[in-house]
């Protein structure tokens, strides 16, 4: 039921002291009851606060109103509402520290202030009247506090009515509705904060999505070639990849990889890259030529600081035969009956793609025996730590993959479930990849 503030017709023009003091405070609590609706009725901090800030100027018959927030990086108060004559000047030309002026010294102490002259208190500066022209006499001002930590002021400038000065009972009400303001504040930032994690969470679903397009639907097939892949995100996205690209004669592709980076930015340009291999893989089917052509293209439209690191193996099925070129990735894990190490030279490794321009990779050449496996993978196996800050590191790697025989599957079975254990504390914090294959 709405309140009526209007005095009735019949009631005699004088009234009693104690019947005004009555309709006073009905009329304050109607615009604490007013603020209240509206903060209830407005999650959009910018609409709410120009709301709130319309019916304080009213309901004070003041000149001027303005509401100040503590910037979190700054610490400095800056206008977010300045309604009067001079409101849009006023927010253009300055900022406060804390303890400057009447806003900074209530943002400072927290102690509400009724000031009759605002020229007679000593934090008081008149620049900004003289730069605007304007004339400030009375003020109240008071502190917005969420928690006990004060995150702003509102100030209520020049009465309008006389006697032209604000009483005790009207900065008590302003206290009460800075309560209400500094809890719909507290409230709309939460929910602005909801919204943007919501929005990130559908971007990162649509991201994974893509990221999942690119990755292969099935492992090839072949009568003689066994493989197997994993990749694990440490974020819901990340910049691991891994694939195979069928070639003529014979020939499979090979890729496995490591954007720097992780998220979404890592994830594009992960996917773009993986089309870029599609394509050019048929043009230059010698690794050393694709890792040319790719870094010179990723040269070309990388933006700063993104690269990738890679190993892209040709596999001859007919021929039992693979060609490595490596570009600043870990080495690949070649066993066999009789021994489990590195495959290839230090020395024939590549920079990262992306990073210097005119780069002519190497590749070199590796007989594949019966009962062999190469198991590539990305640093999120190897640097994986345990409670003690130790890295799972490259011989806990091949220890595990010379127990296993050289089936694929319980080759990466082996290592996921040997890293897991080694991290079980911890937990994994980056994105890890593997991709095995065997000549049976």
């Amino acid at each position: 039921m709405a309140i009526n503030k209007n005095i009735p017709e019949s009631m005699p023009t004088e009234l009693p002291s104690d019947l005004k003091s009555c309709i006073s405070k009905v009329e304050r609590l109607s615009t604490c009851i007013e603020i209240a609706n509206l903060i209830n009725s407005e999650l959009a901090i910018g609409k709410l606060l120009s709301s709130v800030m319309n019916t304080t100027k009213n309901t004070f018959v003041a000149d001027a109103v303005s509401l100040l927030l503590i910037d979190d990086k700054t610490g400095d108060l800056t206008f977010q509402i300045a309604l009067g004559e001079v409101g849009d000047e006023i927010k253009e030309i300055f900022r406060l520290k804390k303890g400057q002026g009447i806003a900074g010294t209530v943002a400072h102490t927290g102690i509400p202030i009724n000031l009759e002259d605002v020229y007679q208190h000593p934090k008081f500066s008149p620049e900004y009247d003289k730069k605007t022209n304007y004339k400030t006499r009375a003020m109240l001002c008071v502190p917005l506090k969420v928690h006990g930590v004060i995150i702003g002021v509102i100030q209520v400038i020049n009465k309008l009515s006389k006697p032209f000065v604000f009483s005790q009972e009207e900065l008590e009400m302003l206290i009460t509705i800075s309560s209400s303001v500094a809890v719909a504040i507290d409230t709309a930032k939460m929910h602005k904060i909801i919204l943007q994690r919501e929005t990130l969470e559908r971007d990162l679903k649509l991201a994974k999505e893509v990221q999942e397009s690119f990755l292969p639907k099935e492992l090839p097939r072949d009568e003689i070639y066994k493989f197997d892949a994993l990749n694990q995100p440490a974020l819901e996205i990340g910049g691991d990849f891994y694939n195979f690209f069928k070639l003529p004669e014979n020939k499979l592709g090979i890729v496995l990889g490591d954007v720097s980076g992780k998220g979404i930015s890592a994830s594009l340009f992960m996917a773009r890259l993986t089309s870029d291999l599609q394509y050019y893989t048929l043009l230059h089917p010698e690794p050393r030529a694709l890792l040319t052509q790719i870094n010179k293209i990723l040269c070309e439209r990388a933006k700063r600081g993104m690269f990738v690191t890679l190993v892209y193996i040709l596999l001859d099925t007919a021929q039992n035969q693979i060609k490595i070129a490596n570009a600043g990735h870990m080495p690949p894990i070649y066993s066999d009956d009789e021994s489990t190490h590195l495959l290839g030279h230090d020395s024939k490794k590549g920079l990262p793609l992306g990073i210097i321009p005119d780069v002519e990779y190497e590749q070199e050449i590796f007989e594949l025996k019966k009962n062999s496996s190469v198991t590539i993978y990305t640093d999120g196996v190897i640097e994986a730590k345990n409670y003690k800050g130790e890295l799972f590191d490259i011989k806990r790697l091949i220890n595990v993959i010379e127990t296993q025989s050289c089936d694929p599957e319980l080759i990466v079975k082996a290592i996921i479930n040997a890293v897991d254990k080694f991290t079980l504390t911890e937990g994994r914090s980056d994105d890890l990849t593997l991709l095995a294959f065997s000549r049976n």
